[in-house]
């Protein structure tokens, strides 16, 4: 697993768009059957530490959901956010399984990204 060493103190935590979107790409391709909207985009649309995020639009609920790189004590870490919502959700019994592979997608390409970043570092 990567960490900031004193060798490299500015070192990268972060895959670059191309780089994530390659991941992405490979991941999507050992899936099978519905799955929500996945794109991989520049968080600040300038290649840099922050680039790479990936969204995920949930098939039925409204929630802007990303999967963003992070640094926890050092080491590079792949990490889902949640942004507030303003509004209630309500969802039947079917919604309610769309939404729960959805999110079971979004976790196994957490980890799928953050094995590809242990395997790299």
């Amino acid at each position: 697993m990567r960490t900031v060493s004193d060798e490299r103190p500015n070192a990268m935590l972060y895959r670059d768009q191309t780089t994530v979107h390659t991941w992405v790409a490979d991941f999507l391709v050992s899936e099978t059957g519905a799955a929500p909207d996945i794109s991989v985009v520049d968080q600040y649309f300038t290649e840099g530490p922050d680039s790479g995020l990936v969204v995920v639009q949930l098939r039925t609920a409204s929630t802007v959901t990303s999967i963003v790189p992070t640094s926890e004590g050092g080491t590079a870490t792949w990490r889902v956010q949640f942004e507030p919502r303003d509004e209630t959700i309500s969802l039947d019994g079917d919604q309610i399984a769309s939404l729960a592979a959805d999110l079971t997608t979004l976790s196994r390409l957490c980890r799928y990204l953050q094995a590809r970043t242990d395997a790299t570092d």
